[in-house]
C-alpha cells in the first residue's frame, strides 16, 4: 500500500505578516551575497608585503601559516602546449593579478601561475606548501631563483598521480619547499584538470599544518559519516513507505554526502588509489547524481506536473539529459558540463525559487511554501554562489566556495524536520486508509450476502408469474390473439428476468468478470427483428434496417445481446425526445456483422460523449460517469464476452453512432 500526501497542507489562521517579512529580509541578505565581491573572505596573511603589494617577502623561517594565494598571477595556456622554457621567457604582463581565488572555470586549458617571494635571512626549518583543490589532476611546481637559470626544485602534485608517488599522504596536496637562501625567487605552478581549474596556496611549519589537517579531516569525517547516515535512513524509510520521493531524496543526500567527501580527500586518504582517473570518477558522477536529481525534487515540490505539464516533461528530459554525463565524469565531456549545465543548472535553481516565492505570497496562509521557502532558499542561494564561482560567472572566493558547507547544514537539519513531520502524516493516513479498507471490505460482505438473499426472494415472484401466466394461456386458449399475445410477452420477460437474476444477482455473477453464457447459433435478421418487436412502444419507437444480411448468423446468448443493445438504445432515446430509433445492420466483413444505432441531439456535447465513452472503454470511472452509465459498461462486457467489441463513431458536433461488431457465420 502507497500512501502519498502533502506535507503542511492545513492552513492556519495565524498572521504571517512577519513570516512574510523574514523571507523578504533572507532574498536580500542572498542577494547580497550573490552579488558582492567579497574580497576580503581570503584567509589573510600573517606576514605583510613590504611596500609592494605584489610581492611576498618572508623573514627566514615560516613560523605561522601563510595565505599566498593573493600574490600569485596566472596565464592561461589555450594552446596546452607550452613548455616550462617558454612559459618564463612570457613577459611578466602575461600574468594577471587577480584580487580572488585565481578561477578559470571548467576548462582543459593549462593554467600557469607565478608567485615572487623575498628571503630575508636563512631558512633552518622546510616550509610545507598546500594548493588546492585535491581534485586538480596536474600539479607541477618549479623554483627558479632570480627568475633566471634553471629551476632548483620541482616536483609533481595532483589527484592522478598514484598512491605510491606521493610525497605526502593525506587528503590535500603538500610539498616540502628547499631550504632557501636569502635572496629573490620566483615560484611557477602548473595546473590542469578537466574539472574547475582555480587554485589556491598555503605555506605552513609543520606542526601547524599536522594540527590543521587533523582538525579538518575530524571535521570531514564527522560531516561525511552524518550524511551518510542521514541518507540511508531516508532510504530505508522510503521504501518502508514506497515513497518514491523520499528515496529519490535519499538519493541525494548520500550522492551530496559522496561529492562532500571526495572534496575534502577522503578517496586521496582512505582508497589510496594507483589508477589515476578514481578520483575524478567518483566525484564526478555523484556531483553529476546531485545535480540531476535536484530537478526532479524541484518539479515535485512546485508540482509542476499538475500545474505545468509541458514545462514538467522538458524539465524532465533536462534532468535525464544532466544524468547521461555521468559517462563521461572522467573525460573532457565533464569539462563541457561544468561550463554549459552548472550555469544553466544555477538559473534553473533560481527560477524554481522564484516560482516558489510566488506561490508563498500567492497562498500566504499555506504554511508549507514558507517551510520550504525557508529551508530550501537559503541553501539554494549559497548553492547558486559556489555554481557561479566555480564555472567561472563570478570571482571565486573563500565565502562563496565554503559558504554552502554550513547552509547545506541548516537544509539538511530542516528537511529532517519536514520529513519527520510527512513521514508521521503518512503513518496516520496509513492507518486511516487500512481502516477504511477494512470497513469497506465487511460493507462489500454485507451487500453481497444482502444481493444474494435479494436474488432468492426475486425467484419465487418470477416463478409465480411464469407459472400464472402458463395456467391462464391454458385456461384462455379460445380467447383473441392480443390477450394471449400479451401473455406470451409476460412469460419471456419473466423467463429473462429470471435469467439476468441468476447471472448478476448470485455470488458467482458478482465475484467474477466472466459471464455464464447460454449461446445459441441465431439469425441476425430474426433475432434484432424479435427484439424491434418487444422493444418498441408508444412514443418510443424502435425500426431496423436491415442491410444484405439474410441468411447471417450469430452465435450469441440471446436474453444478455437484447440487454445490451437495449442499454445502447436507451443511451439514445435519452437524446431523441421520443423520434424513431433506426438500429441499421448491415456485414462489416467476411467474420463481422455490424450493428449501429445513432445517437444525436442538442444535450450532446462534449462532456455527454466523453461520459459515454469512458463507459465503453475504461475499466475504472467515476463515480457520477459510473451512476450515468452503467448500462453502457455492461453492454460493453457482455459484447466483449461474445466475442465482439463496441466503437463511437463521431458523426458531427452533436451527433454519434453506437457500432456494434459481432462475429458471424
Amino acid at each position: 500500500m502507497r500512501v502519498r500526501s502533502p506535507l503542511f497542507m492545513t492552513p492556519t489562521t495565524h498572521s504571517l505578516s512577519t513570516m512574510a517579512s523574514a523571507a523578504a529580509l533572507v532574498l536580500l541578505i542572498i542577494a547580497t551575497m550573490v552579488l558582492m565581491p567579497w574580497h576580503g573572505a581570503n584567509a589573510q596573511s600573517a606576514v605583510m608585503p613590504s611596500n609592494d603589494q605584489d610581492h611576498l617577502v618572508l623573514p627566514g623561517n615560516v613560523t605561522e601559516p601563510i595565505e599566498i594565494t593573493r600574490f600569485v598571477a596566472s596565464f592561461a595556456d589555450t594552446t596546452r602546449k607550452l613548455g616550462f622554457e617558454e612559459i618564463r621567457a612570457l613577459p611578466d604582463a602575461t600574468f594577471q593579478q587577480s584580487h580572488a581565488i585565481p578561477s578559470f572555470g571548467y576548462t582543459r586549458d593549462v593554467i600557469w601561475h607565478q608567485l615572487d617571494l623575498t628571503i630575508t635571512n636563512d631558512m633552518t626549518k622546510r616550509a610545507l606548501l598546500e594548493i588546492g583543490p585535491n581534485y586538480l589532476n596536474f600539479i607541477d611546481v618549479f623554483l627558479v631563483p632570480d627568475g633566471l637559470g634553471d629551476p632548483v626544485w620541482h616536483t609533481r602534485l595532483g589527484d592522478h598521480v598514484p598512491a605510491s608517488a606521493r610525497q605526502y599522504g593525506g587528503r590535500t596536496h603538500i610539498a616540502a619547499l628547499p631550504l632557501m637562501e636569502p635572496g629573490d625567487y620566483r615560484l611557477y605552478v602548473r595546473s590542469q584538470s578537466n574539472s574547475a581549474n582555480l587554485i589556491w596556496m598555503t605555506l605552513w611549519p609543520a606542526t601547524d599544518l599536522v594540527s590543521s589537517l587533523s582538525f579538518r579531516d575530524l571535521a570531514s569525517n564527522v560531516f561525511f559519516g552524518f550524511i551518510l547516515a542521514l541518507g540511508l535512513a531516508y532510504l530505508a524509510l522510503g521504501l518502508i513507505a514506497r515513497d518514491r520521493i523520499v528515496v529519490l531524496y535519499s538519493i541525494w543526500v548520500l550522492a551530496i554526502g559522496v561529492t562532500a567527501a571526495v572534496v575534502n580527500g577522503v578517496v586521496l586518504s582512505e582508497l589510496r588509489p594507483e589508477i589515476p582517473w578514481l578520483n575524478d570518477f567518483l566525484l564526478g558522477t555523484a556531483n553529476i547524481i546531485t545535480y540531476g536529481v535536484t530537478v526532479f525534487l524541484w518539479l515535485y515540490i512546485i508540482d509542476a506536473k499538475k500545474k505545468h505539464p509541458l514545462a514538467y516533461k522538458i524539465c524532465c528530459a533536462y534532468g535525464f539529459f544532466i544524468l547521461a554525463f555521468a559517462a563521461g565524469a572522467t573525460t573532457d565531456l565533464y569539462t563541457v558540463f561544468g561550463t554549459y549545465i552548472v550555469p544553466s543548472h544555477s538559473v534553473f535553481m533560481a527560477t524554481m525559487c522564484a516560482i516558489l516565492i510566488k506561490r508563498a505570497f500567492e497562498d500566504i496562509h499555506n504554511p508549507r511554501y514558507w517551510a520550504f521557502l525557508v529551508v530550501l532558499a537559503v541553501p539554494t542561494g549559497a548553492a547558486i554562489m559556489i555554481q557561479l564561482a566555480l564555472s567561472g560567472v563570478i570571482d571565486a572566493t573563500r565565502l562563496r566556495l565554503e559558504l554552502h558547507s554550513y547552509t547545506l547544514m541548516f537544509h539538511l537539519v530542516g528537511m529532517g524536520i519536514i520529513m519527520t513531520v510527512r513521514l508521521s502524516r503518512m503513518d496516520k493516513e496509513r492507518v486511516t486508509v487500512v481502516r477504511k479498507a477494512e470497513e469497506t471490505t465487511s460493507l462489500v460482505e454485507e451487500q453481497r450476502k444482502l444481493i444474494s438473499m435479494l436474488s432468492h426472494e426475486f425467484r419465487t415472484p418470477l416463478a409465480v408469474i411464469q407459472r400464472s401466466s402458463e395456467m391462464l394461456m391454458l385456461r384462455l386458449t379460445n380467447h383473441k390473439d392480443d390477450v394471449l399475445e400479451r401473455l406470451r410477452r409476460i412469460q419471456l420477460q419473466a423467463q429473462k428476468l429470471a435469467r439476468l437474476v441468476d447471472i448478476f444477482l448470485t455470488k458467482d455473477g458478482i465475484d467474477t468478470q466472466e459471464l455464464s453464457l447460454a449461446r445459441k447459433t441465431v439469425p441476425i435478421n430474426r433475432f434484432l427483428q424479435e427484439f424491434v418487436a418487444q422493444t418498441t412502444r408508444e412514443g418510443a419507437e424502435v425500426q431496423a434496417v436491415l442491410s444484405r444480411t439474410t441468411g447471417i448468423e450469430v452465435f450469441i446468448d440471446e436474453t444478455l445481446m437484447g440487454l445490451a443493445i437495449t442499454n445502447l438504445v436507451e443511451t439514445s432515446r435519452r437524446f431523441a425526445h421520443g423520434a424513431p430509433i433506426h438500429i441499421s445492420t448491415h456485414r462489416h466483413s467476411e467474420m463481422r456483422v455490424e450493428i449501429s444505432i445513432p445517437c444525436r441531439g442538442e444535450e450532446l456535447d462534449e462532456d455527454e460523449t466523453a461520459m459515454i465513452s469512458d463507459a465503453l472503454f475504461r475499466r475504472d470511472m467515476e463515480s457520477q460517469s459510473l451512476q450515468r452509465a452503467l448500462g453502457l459498461h455492461i453492454s460493453q462486457r457482455i459484447v466483449v464476452a461474445h466475442g465482439g467489441s463496441i466503437t463511437l463513431r463521431q458523426k458531427g458536433a452533436r451527433s454519434i453512432e453506437l457500432c456494434l461488431l459481432l462475429p458471424c457465420e
